[in-house]
């Protein structure tokens, strides 16, 4: 058996009834009726739909990792800062017991929310958004935060790049913070090794810095704002207590990333025990299997493609990030996954980089951050006008693209030769003209924007296929606001004619209202694929046998042999997870008689079987803590702990094996020094 060390005061602090979230108000909802139902819409008049694909570049730090110490052993805890036992007031809450489900998908460009009741969870509501300045109207709305210059919240989407730009033509917009497209900061954290936290910063459009996780609980709190507003407004107040709430993440969000968004969930006045996160290609893949007489772009219906056996790849192509898994459809309609959620970061993001990138070829790099900086309206007029020729269905010829004449006067002042001249220098010469407030280039340069992107996704999606476990997948669901974009479609199509490529209408939609379904039944996805291998670090008493020499230190305290830094394995990658099945049972030991209060240090790690989890590979994901103040039995008292990973968030239950009573125990993957 494993036992464990006492800690140092590097512990983190334990959730308390003091830092609980606060439930929210409540308004008594009223049954939505055929009175006040959104008007349905049909294919002669649905509205324009704002796609999540295409963005302009997010601005971002990309900080140095962190390094993590390989000497985080598990260790005694004091009694003030004891994980909180769970309650009858406090424990989560079923979502059938809920009048209604709201699901929030924040996107990297756009952000929505979704509802329908408990009575009839598959009419779901999407509520129109107006762009203001267009006659625009879509069911997103960009994700864009305004703040005043004592970091109050202002405004959010539409309305918040409509008050900036009047900010910035009136040069008053340097104290004000506008954040747009922050939701890749997270990845980007993820992706450069560094330990994400509560303390994690994100940059504004002109560098300010500001907490991320406040940034996005301003964010989630305008869209739950939102929905009770408008039922207020209307007459139809609902009660927040009845609702059940889902959140979306990208399924290649690592743990870290998940529990972020669920304390930015908290700080906005969402109830931890009312919200269950719901990864977007899981959601999409719901979607489209309970609609079954919808019909897709190809004309066809989807009865073939989710009866039972049958395996299709999920390809959620959102803003930010590429999601990809494979589904196989189950007798009940159940769905399992038979490879594990992968991807990257080659969303429209991506296309708007090259674009720019384009530009800076022409100009600099100085210039482009220079006119960014001290043009901001105009600059973000470019990128909106970009945003809508990526969305567009056209074959012509030549691609005309809008952009304020003091771009090339701005450039002409700091250069002896004009911005057509310096084109004609470069390798756009024959591609590209300069004709007063437009550019006009041949479609062969615009579509070479998508090149990057889609050979990108291309590859992954053969990777994938090439996989034994998932033999027999001959269909790719495309679903995410990217997957809208024809270009993408028929890269995907011409890579892979041996596969029916099959798109949902309003596939940029399918994410927010699948995520509605999940939240009606979470046991609909029956399992899924460990990313990772996950352990816990501890210690045992050193063998002679099986652990390296080097690797034996003497207590003090007690004076025996010990052999830290051993990897106790849970789950190995590649394991098929049931849901609401425990995975890898193990009993742990206290190192001393009085030991209270013990903290595990969890590690993941590609490899099947790590031995010690400073090895390659490995990386600390965070800290379990387990209540053992019941100290009867001294160094015989044993708690055994189990994690089940099949859900879309890691949980865990410990309890004490010797009176079988239920000992409290909860992750903490946030903070800095875990």
């Amino acid at each position: 058996m494993s036992r464990l060390p006492k800690k140092g005061d590097n512990r983190p602090v334990a959730v308390s009834d003091n830092n609980r979230p606060v439930i929210a108000s409540d308004n008594r909802p009223v049954a939505v009726s055929d009175n006040n139902r959104p008007v349905a819409v049909s294919d002669n008049n649905r509205p324009v739909a704002v796609s999540d694909n295409n963005r302009p570049v997010a601005v971002s730090d990309n900080n140095r990792p962190v390094a993590v110490s390989d000497n985080n052993r598990p260790v005694a805890v004091s009694d003030d800062n004891r994980p909180v036992i769970a309650r009858d007031d406090n424990r989560p809450v079923v979502a059938s017991e809920k009048l209604f489900v709201c699901a929030i998908d924040f996107g990297t460009t756009y952000s929505g929310y979704a509802y329908s009741t408990r009575q009839n969870p598959i009419k779901i509501y999407c509520p129109h958004w107006h762009s203001g300045s267009t006659t625009l109207i879509s069911y997103k709305t960009p994700t864009t935060v305004l703040l005043d210059e004592q970091m109050n919240f202002l405004a959010f989407g539409y309305e918040a790049e409509k008050k900036y730009l009047e900010l910035a033509e009136d040069d008053a917009s340097d104290d004000f913070y506008y954040f747009r497209r922050f939701k890749m900061i997270l990845y980007d954290k993820l992706r450069s090794g560094e330990r994400l936290s509560t303390k994690t910063t994100v940059s504004d459009i002109i560098g300010k810095e500001m907490l991320a996780v406040d940034v996005f609980s301003h964010a989630i709190k305008y869209l739950k704002d939102h929905l009770l507003k408008e039922h207020k407004d209307r007459g139809t107040s609902i009660k927040d207590l009845d609702i059940h709430w889902v959140l979306t993440v990208p399924a290649i969000w690592d743990d870290p990333a998940k529990q972020f968004m669920r304390k930015a969930a908290e700080k906005a006045g969402i109830d931890s025990n009312r919200l269950v996160i719901a990864l977007e290609p899981e959601a999409a893949s719901i979607l489209c299997k309970e609609l079954q007489l919808a019909k897709y772009e190809d004309g066809s219906d989807s009865i073939n493609v989710f009866s039972p056996g049958q395996r299709y790849l999920v390809l959620d192509a959102g803003g930010g990030t590429i999601d990809m898994t494979v589904h196989e459809v189950k007798s009940g309609g159940k769905l399992h996954e038979l490879s594990r959620a992968s991807g990257g970061d080659w969303g429209g993001v991506l296309v708007d980089k090259t674009f720019k990138q384009m530009l800076i070829d022409i100009v600099g790099e100085e210039f482009m951050e220079e006119y960014c900086r001290f043009n901001t309206a105009d600059y973000i007029d470019v990128l909106r006008d970009f945003e809508i020729k990526k969305r567009e269905k056209s074959e012509t010829k030549l691609v005309t693209l809008k952009i304020s004449p003091t771009f090339s006067e701005n450039f002409k002042k700091k250069n002896s030769k004009s911005i057509s001249q310096k084109t004609k220098d470069t390798k756009y010469a024959k591609l590209l003209k300069w004709e007063g407030d437009k550019i006009r280039m041949d479609r062969e340069l615009f579509e070479s924007f998508f090149t990057p992107s889609c050979k990108h996704i291309v590859d992954h999606v053969g990777e994938i296929l090439s996989n034994p476990k998932v033999k027999g997948t001959k269909v790719i669901l495309m679903v995410g606001g990217f997957s809208e974009s024809a270009i993408l479609q028929d890269a995907v199509r011409k890579a892979f004619p041996e596969c029916r490529v099959v798109v949902p209408h309003e596939a940029g939609l399918a994410v927010l209202k699948g995520a509605v379904l999940f939240g009606h039944d979470q046991s609909v996805v029956a399992s899924r694929v460990a990313k990772f291998t996950y352990g816990i670090g501890c210690s045992e008493l050193f063998d002679p046998k099986k652990h390296d020499p080097k690797r034996k230190t003497k207590d003090k305290r007690d004076g025996k042999e010990r052999c830290h830094c051993i990897f106790s394995k849970h789950v190995e990658a590649g394991d098929v997870l049931i849901l609401n099945e425990d995975q890898g049972k193990h009993v742990y030991h206290p190192i001393y008689a009085d030991q209270t209060t013990i903290s595990f240090p969890v590690y993941t790690s590609k490899e099947p079987n790590p031995m010690y989890t400073d090895e390659p590979g490995c990386n600390l994901l965070g800290t379990l803590e387990m209540d053992i103040s019941d100290i009867t039995g001294g160094l015989e008292r044993g708690f055994e702990a189990k994690f089940q990973f099949g859900g879309t968030e890691i949980t865990v239950s410990a309890r004490n094996v010797r009176t079988n009573e239920t000992a409290a125990a909860e992750f903490n993957f946030l903070d800095d020094e875990p």
